[in-house]
């Protein structure tokens, strides 16, 4: 698996001071201390210091590196309902990292993660009955997850559904809807989006 992006974890919970110092200390590059904050934090139950010190194992950061422990992490994290580790779970499922390949798994753990509100499980689940893989090709739920996505500012969600309604996918062309979609990437500053949006002239249709 390629180097996981820390960046998922930045985020700050109610668990005292470890966690942000660990942050911090991590952010610095000073990987031994994080270690040590995280590993406080993730003992008091916070599950993304646990999702945090599977990505250190994974990478080895300040550790040396070891699957098996970051999978104990991370399954750790997933035990607390902890969405990301939940949706980064699911892709080792689907790529049979770590774990042994099991696309049912996958499937029922990005499911779960999307209805806590992780978009990057929604955008995967979208994509996979757009595709037929592991799931069979549905627009209608192809659609829904793609929505859920976009409700939660995923651009990649936003454009797809654009293209769905230029494209009439599965459903009847509205070129109204397809702007809609479009304009809320584009406003994120995507230049995927700005690009759609120049090319199919989608301002004159809002």
């Amino acid at each position: 698996m390629k180097k996981i992006v820390f960046s998922l974890a930045c985020i700050s919970f109610l668990f005292g001071n470890n966690y942000d110092l660990g942050l911090e200390s991590y952010k610095n590059k000073e990987y031994k201390k994080a270690y040590e904050y995280f590993i406080q934090s993730a003992n008091d139950g916070n599950s993304q210091a646990a999702h945090n010190l599977s990505i250190m194992y994974n990478n080895g950061d300040g550790v040396e590196k070891d699957l098996k422990k970051s999978l104990k992490w991370l399954e750790k994290a997933v035990d607390a309902k902890n969405a990301y580790a939940m949706t980064q779970l699911a892709n080792n499922y689907m790529s049979g990292y770590g774990v042994e390949k099991d696309y049912k798994k996958a499937v029922a753990l990005f499911r779960e993660a999307a209805l806590l509100d992780n978009s990057q499980a929604a955008y995967n689940l979208g994509y996979m009955h757009t595709i037929g893989l592991a799931v069979p090709i549905d627009t209608k739920e192809s659609i829904f997850w793609y929505e859920k996505a976009a409700s939660l500012g995923n651009q990649e969600a936003q454009i797809n559904l654009g293209f769905i309604y230029i494209l009439a996918q599965g459903v009847q062309k509205d070129m109204k809807k397809a702007a809609l979609y479009i304009k809320q990437a584009k406003e994120s500053g995507n230049e995927k989006a700005i690009s759609i949006w120049e090319e199919f002239e989608l301002e004159k249709y809002l």
